[in-house]
């Protein structure tokens, strides 16, 4: 087991629309519009560690998600040929800063992005409620999308998670 909620990170809040001929094509496309280039996804879910930054924006994930580099992130997807899609990712950020924070992702068909903003909202507030804990404020990003010319449509949101220094420099160093 990693001891990375021990170390300082960053997550990374991200969403994308993509189309494809098939569900997966639009996934790939979704991926590389939310600037999630060519990593492999682990998936991970609800927490972001005390201390993490978190960064609500897109643009410099590429550096970090390209050659098949195994990352862990909190994602949700919807993907359809003949209905509209819409995801969303809330982070409620703890207001006790020595706890976690918490990341409810959704997607779904049929609805529209601030439907899933609902959806999400309700849900955070309820686990919150459940643990006794308050948040401070919340993050948020939704995406939504319609098929068009008879490709699917996927949208995609995503919470990458990417540790500052995993490893110290005895491990790094081979030994």
């Amino acid at each position: 087991m990693h001891d990375w909620h021990k170390k300082t990170g960053k997550a990374y809040l991200t969403s994308g629309i993509g189309y494809g001929k098939t569900e997966l094509s639009a996934f790939d496309a979704a991926e590389r519009d939310a600037n999630i280039v060519a990593a492999n996804a682990i998936k991970a879910s609800s927490f972001i560690p005390p201390h993490w930054q978190i960064v609500n924006s897109k643009e410099q994930l590429a550096s970090h998600t390209d050659n098949g580099v195994f990352l862990p992130m909190a994602y949700a997807f919807a993907a359809s040929n003949s209905h509209n899609v819409a995801a969303s990712l809330l982070v409620g950020i703890n207001q006790d800063t020595s706890e976690a924070s918490i990341i409810i992702e959704h997607g779904d068909v049929n609805l529209s992005k601030q439907q899933s903003l609902e959806k999400s909202l309700v849900c955070l507030e309820d686990i919150y409620r459940s643990r006794g804990w308050e948040f401070a404020s919340v993050e948020q990003i939704a995406v939504e999308g319609a098929p068009r010319n008879d490709l699917y449509v996927c949208a995609l949101v995503a919470a990458v998670l990417l540790v500052d220094h995993p490893y110290n420099d005895t491990a790094s160093s081979g030994n």
